[in-house]
Formats: structure tokens, C-alpha cells, sequence
């Protein structure tokens, strides 16, 4: 009975432990793609503090919102086949945290974004939907026409009832690639990842994701030559492992 104290003591070290946030993947997760030079992947949480950039909200333990675990990441693809798609430098991207609980908006209609590395004479279609957690309903489903440069690409729902999130619900997302137009439907690059709406709430500590994203996007769009705005994009990115982008143009696309 001595020992009991100092066993309380380890009990609720290792509980406090196990309730501390943390932002470090996993081991071997994205490893699948480590050889491919152009298939897609997503970002990944850093466990260093970036300055100018506060912790990225997630969702607290709670009763089931819809949101997926963490066995949904974002950045699922068909690597078998990335062949039909040319070789470049920076990979297929969705500009999101990896960890699926983190990709919040407060937005009706969000913009999501994504490193399309192709230009139009690249590729054969690309197409991006958005459905239900339960894949009954499609909301958004809308052919893309890329320009002549690769960049960084916004995919903004359209302000129509049809097309709106609902509070606490996860949607997933996906954008398809095709490079070959003889392709079927096995031979493509598919991003796929999902996007909740929230209400603002004292329990999501850190910036909202897809709003924080948006807003620095529109900045540096706005004033692409102010080196502080430039800074605050690049700051963002490094935080979540897309560092390497920082320095991609910012493009439109038409849908």
C-alpha cells in the first residue's frame, strides 16, 4: 500500500500526456508516394510552432459531427497508373492539414485550394466534386479549364442553396486529373479529402483553416509585391509542410 501514491502519480502523468495536443504524423504516413515524383499528396502538420501562425484548429473529442477519423487523410490517389501525367518538379497538391478534423471553414461557400502542376495542353479534363459524408448526395461537380501556367488554384463554391454546407457536417471533396484521353477510369490522379463547417467556438483554439487560407490568398492576390503579405502566405504553408510552394503563382481557373 506504500507504492499507492507514486502509482496515482504515473497514472495521471500518462493521462495527461495522452490529452495533449500534437501535431506529428504518424510514422510512415505518405510513404506510399515517396517514389513517384507526380502523385498528389497533401500537407502535413509540423510539431515546431511557426511563427505568425497560431496552432491550426481541429475538432474536439465530441459526440460524432460527421467528421471522418483519421484513417480518411486527405491526398488518397491511384498511384498504379501516374505514368499518363508528364514529370514535374512540385507534385499534384491539396493545400489542407493532413489530419482530416483540421479541415474547418466557417463559410457557407468555401474556396478550397490546390498546386495543380499542369497547364491546359498538360492534361485531358479535370474535374472536382463535393459530396456528403455518406456519398448519397452530390452538391458541386464542375469541369475545370486550367491556363497555360501551373499554380496555385481556387475552387470556390457558388453561392446557391444547392451547393451550401450545413453546420457540424463533413463533405468530401475530390479532384480528378486525367492526363490521357484514352484513359479509363483506373488510370488518373485523385485527390480526395473533406471540409466541415463550424461556428465560431471558444473550443476551436487556432486559426480555421480554409478561412485562414483564403483570407492570406486573397491578400497576396491583391498585393502581390508587399513582402509582408508574401511572408504571412509562405508562413502558412511552411506550417502545415508546404513550404516548397510558397513561391508558386497564384492562377485562375474557369468553370
Amino acid at each position: 500500500m506504500k507504492n499507492l501514491p507514486k502509482m496515482k502519480l504515473a497514472l495521471v502523468t500518462v493521462l495527461a500526456s495522452a490529452l495533449l495536443p500534437h501535431y506529428a504524423l504518424a510514422e510512415g504516413k505518405g510513404k506510399l508516394f515517396a517514389d513517384l515524383p507526380n502523385a498528389p499528396k497533401t500537407g502535413k502538420l509540423v510539431s515546431q510552432q511557426i511563427p505568425g501562425v497560431p496552432p491550426i484548429a481541429e475538432l474536439p473529442p465530441a459526440p460524432d459531427t460527421g467528421t471522418p477519423d483519421n484513417s480518411h487523410t486527405p491526398g488518397g490517389s491511384r498511384t498504379d497508373q501516374v505514368g499518363a501525367c508528364k514529370q514535374t518538379n512540385h507534385q499534384l497538391t491539396a493545400l489542407v492539414p493532413e489530419k482530416g478534423n483540421q479541415g474547418l471553414t466557417t463559410a457557407e461557400y468555401p474556396v478550397l485550394w490546390f498546386y495543380i502542376p499542369y497547364a491546359s495542353e498538360d492534361i485531358h479534363s479535370i474535374e472536382f466534386s463535393l459530396h456528403d459524408r455518406d456519398e448519397k448526395t452530390t452538391l458541386y461537380r464542375a469541369s475545370l479549364q486550367l491556363l497555360k501556367t501551373p499554380g496555385v488554384m481556387s475552387i470556390p463554391l457558388p453561392p446557391s442553396p444547392k451547393h451550401s454546407l450545413k453546420l457540424n457536417q463533413s463533405y468530401h471533396w475530390r479532384l480528378i486529373v486525367n492526363c490521357d484521353p484514352n484513359a479509363n477510369s483506373e488510370n488518373v490522379l485523385e485527390l480526395d479529402g473533406w471540409v466541415t463547417r463550424v461556428q465560431p467556438s471558444p473550443r476551436l483554439v487556432g486559426v480555421i483553416w480554409y478561412d485562414e487560407l483564403t483570407n492570406r490568398a486573397k491578400r497576396y492576390l491583391s498585393e502581390p509585391q508587399n513582402t509582408e503579405v508574401k511572408k504571412a502566405w509562405a508562413e502558412l504553408l511552411k506550417a502545415v509542410g508546404l513550404e516548397e510552394l510558397a513561391q508558386a503563382p497564384l492562377v485562375s481557373s474557369s468553370q
